[in-house]
């Protein structure tokens, strides 16, 4: 009895390990889609800052700037999306999963679109055919890096691993 109490414990967080981390991201998705993060609301921190980082900036260009960041936010907020629900559709499988990377792509657009139509209803706010294409943006190059990582991972242990025996060969040693 204890056992098996233990076990559906263990289970049941695993649950929690697995998806918990996507559940926070997707909660955080929904706040920063609200009026507070809005274009005005956002600009009301970024763009004072900005003018004080960049005092030779010319005055117009501070609200382009703001726009710039603003979209890198959504690729790099989409990229994290992506890479969580990946995560958690290859939980427990080794390698590279690219079933679950095109699913994980496939639920983060479907995200985007869905964030989008809620801000068509959010006061501040405007929907936007663009942004769920920089969403995609993010979460292609999240998908992509991790998919490509490993490999260039692999390949550098390779060559490191080459490096130490050329440098034995020669009778070199890394503290010479």
């Amino acid at each position: 009895m204890m056992r098996s109490r233990f076990g559906r414990l263990h289970a049941e967080w695993e649950i929690v390990r697995r998806w918990g981390p996507l559940c926070l991201w997707l909660m955080a998705v929904g706040a920063i889609s609200t009026s507070a993060f809005s274009a005005a609301q956002t600009g009301r921190f970024i763009e004072p800052f900005l003018r004080w980082l960049l005092p030779g900036v010319p005055g117009e260009t501070i609200p382009a700037l703001h726009g710039i960041i603003r979209k890198g936010l959504h690729v790099a907020e989409f990229a994290g999306l992506a890479l969580l629900w990946y995560r958690g559709l290859s939980w427990g499988k080794r390698g590279w999963q690219p079933a679950a990377a095109l699913a994980a792509f496939g639920f983060a657009l479907l995200t985007g679109a869905a964030d989008e139509v809620h801000q068509a209803f959010v006061p501040l706010r405007t929907a936007r055919a663009l942004d769920v294409a920089w969403d995609s943006l993010g979460a292609l190059c999240g998908l992509a890096g991790w998919g490509v990582m490993p490999a260039a991972l692999r390949l550098r242990r390779k060559e490191d691993a080459l490096g130490e025996v050329s440098a034995r060969r020669l009778g070199v040693s890394a503290g010479d």
